[in-house]
């Protein structure tokens, strides 16, 4: 900037002051700058527990073998229900991430046989250890809804942990799990998902975690069921 009449009566150059009000208003700005950055950080982390890690899969085979895991998982979630009492449940819930000098037993997250620990180490190995948070989330609120369906009554309709861990809702109208969790589930699906899917099922039904490229058009898919269409084909293509 060149010299101004107003430098001959000013102690600092005209220029020094503008480049001064410049770098406060800069400063100012990076500062808003670094809390949405902050709060976006927040965000994530809360929405994490949304994110259902997705599996690729390259082969017919490798889906079966992801299926048949998914598979082991139900069984393994039925097998150990099947063995424990409404309290025993209770308590594993309810103890699970306390520390062992608190309240010791079944279900703290330092007691590696508890129910809900092991299922959620399950859950995070058949993912490939994407998102243990999610894992843990889905499997302590499944856990919680599940209880409170204790005393209920659903006619004509049997309501499994299993069931609620997978998403499924067992030809029910009434979603297992939480609204809430649901909506924001189907926020985080994958954008190549089916957009008129209104149901949400793809945001965080279990099935849907193995996907794959079209094996006739390349599009990314989950619809699967290659045992019935002899390859892994997109809702479109199957022939």
């Amino acid at each position: 900037m060149d010299p101004q009449i107003i430098d001959y009566y000013n102690e600092m150059p005209h220029e020094v002051n503008v480049i001064d009000k410049m770098n406060e208003e800069l400063d100012e700005v990076q500062k808003e700058n670094d809390n949405l950055k902050k709060k976006l950080e927040e965000y994530d982390k809360i929405m994490k527990k949304y994110q259902m890690p997705r599996v690729k899969v390259e082969s017919v085979e490798e889906y079966q073998l992801l299926e048949k895991k998914l598979d082991e998982l139900g069984e393994f979630i039925d097998s150990e229900t099947s063995n424990l009492s409404s309290v025993d449940l209770h308590n594993h819930y309810h103890n699970y991430g306390k520390s062992g000098d608190i309240m010791p037993g079944p279900g703290c997250i330092e007691d590696e046989n508890g129910f809900i620990y092991k299922s959620i180490n399950k859950l995070d190995e058949l993912t490939n250890h994407q998102n243990r948070e999610w894992c843990e989330h889905r499997i302590l609120i499944s856990v919680e809804m599940f209880m409170k369906t204790e005393g209920e009554v659903h006619t004509g309709i049997e309501i499994n942990l299993s069931g609620i861990i997978f998403g499924l809702n067992n030809n029910s109208d009434q979603e297992q799990l939480p609204l809430t969790y649901c909506e924001l589930s189907r926020l985080n699906r994958p954008s190549w998902t089916d957009p008129e899917d209104l149901s949400g099922m793809q945001g965080h039904n279990i099935l849907n975690i193995p996907y794959y490229n079209c094996e006739k058009c390349g599009k990314l898919d989950d619809y699967g069921e290659p045992e019935n269409y002899g390859g892994l084909f997109c809702i479109d293509c199957q022939p």
